[in-house]
């Protein structure tokens, strides 16, 4: 494909996103790969190409959607045009020229548009819904626009060495051996961060099940969860059993651990993964949300369980570096329908943990309400939960760093891009009093 073909592919692409977003439709990664299912001629360098077209826009949707109100080729073209690599090779003339695959001819109001310098506010510079500003300065009172700019960038690649099966430090001299550009996570203690964006599913680590491919945040909850060989384990809102795993791999194939999700599409990926990485004690089983059926299949569990890992629903606001469509995605009534679920999970997920047992309540969230509001709304109704300080549970980094939290409950952890180069995370670990 030639430039103007991506450009017209991410056109059409964009306006099914567009569409998408209005409707709490399909994400932008399913609606890519069902674009070029059917566009077998496009090769790998073409689909990356207009996939990063397609991310460089939505990053940018919040100030390209107000100003252009929502035309897609003007958001394209601004979009090309700011990104200053690209401006400077860009004629538009000669990309929009409606011949074969092209976008179709500029018309004058698309060119007026063009030529007029167009100001951003500090919401749009800094690409975040301002109906949600007074919460983010909640958790960044301090270095907001750094903060916010960090939250903008791209993830890098984490990956978490399976300790069931292989040691870090042979994890490392593999990577060396192989030439492979690396360095080890800053907090979590299974983490190894690789440079670029490589095909780790291809490599034969993987496929042997010796990493896996997970934030170092999500690794850093796991490892503040205290699990040990001989425990009764379970995973709540397991998914497809990114943090079963990781809790797995502590407690060498000893005691059970229990995973159980309300996606059955979700959690059907855990036994493949489970019998890559050795796991043998892993039960994975699918829920209802509600109901008698749910009662009944959790209700053996009741007060059994030495670790709850919780990790609930939530508004996804700390992954906007990888899922940029996220925020605009978000509602007022979906965050606070988040906050109900969150609720109802809290108090279900204790009732699973037996006297002197830990729950572990983890949110991918930057917001307060999804947050230090739950856990302390939780700890007023409830004199037999304890709040366990983080700092008493993590032995300290590889660089001897001091792990500080953004949290204005210091037990409770809270890390951010730019704090701590993880995603945004929060962490509380609430034990039951004997």
């Amino acid at each position: 494909m030639i430039e103007s073909a991506r450009i017209q592919a991410a056109i059409e692409i964009l306006d099914q996103v567009s569409a998408s977003l209005s409707k709490d439709g399909p994400s932008a990664d399913v609606l890519i790969r069902k674009y070029f299912r059917t566009r077998r001629y496009a090769g790998s360098k073409d689909r990356r190409a207009v996939t990063n077209l397609v991310y460089q826009v939505i990053r940018d949707w919040g100030f390209l959607s107000e100003v252009t109100d929502g035309h897609i080729r003007k958001m394209i073209m601004l979009s090309l045009f700011s990104d200053k690599d690209m401006a400077s090779e860009m004629d538009f003339a000669q990309i929009f020229t409606g011949q074969g695959h092209a976008p179709a001819v500029l018309s004058d109001e698309e060119q007026q548009f063009l030529s007029l310098k167009h100001v951003r506010l500090p919401h749009q510079r800094l690409n975040y819904p301002l109906w949600l500003e007074s919460r983010l300065q909640e958790r960044f009172p301090d270095d907001f626009d750094a903060e916010l700019e960090s939250l903008n960038g791209r993830a890098p690649f984490d990956l978490r060495v399976n300790l069931g099966k292989v040691t870090v430090d042979k994890m490392e001299a593999f990577l060396t051996s192989e030439a492979i550009e690396y360095h080890r996570g800053e907090w979590a203690e299974t983490a190894l961060i690789l440079s670029g964006n490589p095909r780790i599913v291809e490599w034969e680590i993987y496929q042997d099940g010796l990493v896996e491919i997970q934030d170092e945040a999500a690794q850093l909850a796991t490892q503040l969860s205290g699990i040990k060989p001989g425990q009764q384990v379970m995973d709540l809102c397991a998914g497809a059993g990114g943090k079963t795993l990781a809790a797995a791999a502590y407690m060498d194939n000893k005691g059970q651990i229990f995973a159980f999700d309300n996606n059955e599409r979700r959690l059907k990926d855990l036994k493949p993964r489970a019998k890559r990485a050795n796991a043998r004690i892993l039960q994975g089983r699918h829920v209802d949300t509600a109901g008698g059926k749910r009662q009944n299949i959790l209700s053996e569990h009741t007060a059994r369980m030495d670790r709850v890992i919780l990790d609930v629903p939530c508004s996804g606001s700390g992954v906007w570096r990888r899922n940029p469509e996220l925020k605009w995605r978000l509602t007022a009534e979906s965050l606070e329908k988040y906050c109900r679920i969150q609720k109802n999970l809290i108090t279900e997920g204790w009732g699973f943990v037996k006297p002197s047992g830990r729950m572990i309540y983890m949110t991918c969230s930057l917001f307060h309400d999804e947050n230090e509001q739950q856990i302390t709304d939780f700890l007023n109704a409830h004199d037999e939960a304890k709040l366990i300080s983080y700092r008493s549970v993590y032995g300290g980094s590889r660089k001897d760093m001091d792990l500080k939290t953004l949290s204005s409950i210091p037990e409770c952890l809270a890390l951010s891009p730019k704090s701590h180069g993880t995603d945004g995370f929060f962490v509380a670990i609430l034990e039951k009093k004997a």
